[in-house]
């Protein structure tokens, strides 16, 4: 027998699995992390087809900083700790990028920025992206997506972009240009670019010739000014720095992208009859970022496999609109009908899961959302692990295996192939 402890929030769920129906534990690769002062400072000092910062700061009367959410690892209070000698004698705001998602309260700021959130209080703001109608149009890119941000980017001097880099399911990786879209833009801006995700090349680790990514870029190029200035840190699996990156944001992005593969994909050797999908902190706060663990894990498992779904989801089931669909989704002749319907946000996460079910997949949940609307939408709540996994060895057999795909919401299984 095999005794596991599975990660679930800031706790472990045991698990005890038949050898016979071991398959693979999908783990990261942590690899050797290096120190904060080391990786940030070799980066600043060779910023990449840009000025230093030092040089791109000067004279600066409006410096504004955009920062990531809490639903992301980004160690944003640390690098403003590093960098606060170049930046606190300039007049400067924050920016809380948060897209779609609500602005955090007190103690989602205080993982935001740790032990500088009393120091920096009164200069951060929030996105909000339901605000359109104080909003600047930028312009409409080839694909038709009308570009809105928020106005305080267009009153800044100077832009600094604060991010980290790992895979993302449909916009192939987060950083970069997402700080602005979805970041800072308004919600029709935003509903516009992820309805390509339903696109055949919005996928995990593709950054060329997918057309959610490529949208972005050209919302991005919109941006005429003020000039931006980017860091972008790739982090372990267990959140240590693996290296940064300054300096041109589209270049960051691209580079960040390169040593991100050296992380976060996992090799595996076969699809698994059943597979524990793990999401962990901060990306199990609430259902909405449910998706990443969900698309991840269905690339190690059969198409008429059981994916378990382990996630707390602390914060709930996330946006109202998404709580629709999934209560939609749930019932098979309504979601056939979503085909048909002009695109709302979060489809294109609804759709893939459609399709996985219509195959003969199953999603089950191990999360504290109340069973009872669980149980209206496509995934099924189990009220424990390892009743959920006997369950399922009952369904597929006793030959079946069981892989465990561990930080599934940033890491990607790749077959490899003898």
């Amino acid at each position: 027998m095999k005794s596991l402890r599975i990660p679930y929030g800031n706790e472990c769920l045991p698990l005890e699995i038949r050898e016979t129906n071991w398959g693979e534990s999908l783990s990261p690769n942590e690899g050797e992390g290096i120190s904060w002062e080391k990786g940030l400072g070799q980066a600043l000092q060779n910023p990449l087809d840009s000025p230093g910062l030092e040089e791109f700061l000067r004279g600066s009367r409006f410096l504004l900083i955009l920062v990531n959410d809490e639903t992301r690892p980004t160690p944003s209070g640390r690098i403003l700790e590093f960098l606060w000698p170049e930046i606190r004698s300039y007049n400067f705001q924050i920016l809380v990028a948060g897209g779609v998602h609500q602005p955090p309260g007190e103690e989602g700021c205080r993982k935001i920025f740790g032990s500088l959130w009393e120091r920096i209080k009164d200069r951060v703001r929030f996105h909000d992206c339901r605000q359109e109608g104080s909003m600047v149009f930028l312009g409409e890119t080839s694909r038709g997506t009308r570009v809105l941000i928020n106005q305080a980017i267009m009153m800044a001097d100077r832009l600094l972009v604060i991010g980290s880099v790992e895979p993302h399911y449909f916009a192939g990786y987060t950083g970069g240009r997402k700080a602005i879209l979805p970041g800072v833009a308004g919600y029709s801006s935003i509903v516009a670019n992820h309805s390509l995700a339903m696109e055949a090349g919005a996928q995990p680790l593709a950054l060329s010739g997918n057309p959610v990514h490529e949208d972005q870029e050209e919302a991005l190029g919109l941006l005429l000014r003020p000039p931006i200035f980017s860091l972008m840190l790739v982090l372990t699996p267990a959140h240590r720095l693996a290296s940064a990156y300054a300096g041109s944001i589209r270049e960051t992005l691209v580079r960040a992208a390169e040593k991100a593969d050296e992380h976060f994909t996992v090799p595996f050797k076969e699809k698994a009859d059943i597979l524990i999908s793990v999401a962990q902190p901060p990306l199990d706060l609430d259902l909405y970022q449910s998706q990443k663990p969900i698309e991840h894990g269905k690339m190690a498992l059969k198409e008429d496999g059981i994916l378990i779904l382990v996630m707390p989801c602390p914060q709930g089931p996330g946006p109202k609109e998404f709580q629709g669909l999934l209560i939609q989704a749930g019932d098979p002749a309504q979601a056939r009908t979503m085909l048909y319907q002009p695109y709302q946000l979060g489809f294109h996460r609804i759709l893939r899961n459609v399709r996985f079910i219509h195959k003969g997949g199953q999603i089950w949940g191990i999360t504290d959302l109340d069973s009872n609307f669980l149980s209206q939408t496509f995934i099924k709540p189990m009220p424990d692990l390892q009743e959920a996994v006997n369950q399922a060895l009952d369904l597929k057999g006793p030959q079946a295996k069981v892989h465990v795909l561990l930080n599934a919401s940033l890491c990607v299984p790749k077959q490899t192939f003898s």
